[in-house]
């Protein structure tokens, strides 16, 4: 057989070889699932649902379409603010990025 004759097969092999390192990198989402990490930031629960923070970083969970501040007599509170304190610009981030799709999540 002349290299002619493996030219096409080996161009089609090559080409399948790297499509799985052209593709890129992307998660799904699948509310199910709960948050996913984004950037390195792994969110935070209180009472199973989604930890958030406002500007002044004070906690806050959606339930039932509203929004509830973490009371400060949580036995975590202060655990989930130097949380916030520590991870504040990767939680901006993740709630930019991800964070909207977990507002009705609620891990049991």
């Amino acid at each position: 057989m002349s290299a002619s004759r493996f030219q096409p097969l080996f161009l089609f092999a090559m080409v399948a070889a790297c499509a799985s390192f052209a593709t890129g990198c992307y998660a799904e989402y699948d509310g199910a699932a709960g948050p996913v990490v984004v950037e390195g930031y792994q969110a935070q629960y209180y009472d199973g649902y989604v930890v958030y923070y406002d500007g002044y970083g004070r906690p806050y969970y959606y339930n039932n379409g509203g929004s509830y501040y973490v009371p400060r007599g949580y036995a975590h509170y202060d655990g989930l603010v130097r949380h916030y304190q520590t991870y504040r610009d990767p939680y901006a981030r993740w709630n930019t990025r991800a964070g909207y799709r977990y507002r009705s999540y609620r891990r049991r």
